[in-house]
């Protein structure tokens, strides 16, 4: 007696023949010359590339997006380091020259003038 002649398993049948069905569906034979549809990787990459190529965009999209906020936030923060540099150098320039201005006196800018000026040819050398 086989399955598919008793009565009270008809959902037995059903899936066995669907199972079957399905499985001879993706069945790859050489010999047809190509009048079946195409092969399960084929179909499946055909549904998948399609439907990858936003994704890709969107995920590039905001990839650039934050490396270019990384680079305008990496030059602020060098534009803010130099602008603090500059100003401490303008504060050290301030400072020597008026330090330069209480120290220097006109004896001391007399006898600088009279240092430097040559007596001979060879004061030139020093």
């Amino acid at each position: 007696m086989s399955v598919s002649r008793i009565p009270h398993w008809p959902g037995l049948v059903t899936r066995r023949r669907s199972s079957q069905l399905s499985t001879r569906r993706f069945v790859h034979r050489g010999g047809d010359g190509g009048s079946h549809g195409p092969s399960r990787h084929a179909q499946f990459y055909s549904d998948l590339v399609p439907a990858m190529v936003p994704v890709a965009l969107l995920g590039s999209a905001v990839y650039m997006g934050l490396q270019l906020l990384q680079t305008y936030l990496t030059h602020e923060k060098y534009l803010d380091e130099a602008r603090a540099r500059v100003q401490e150098l303008e504060r050290e320039i301030d400072a020597l020259v008026l330090e330069r201005r209480n120290l220097s006196t006109p004896a001391t800018i007399d006898a600088a003038v009279h240092a430097t000026s040559p007596r001979s040819w060879f004061g030139r050398l020093w």
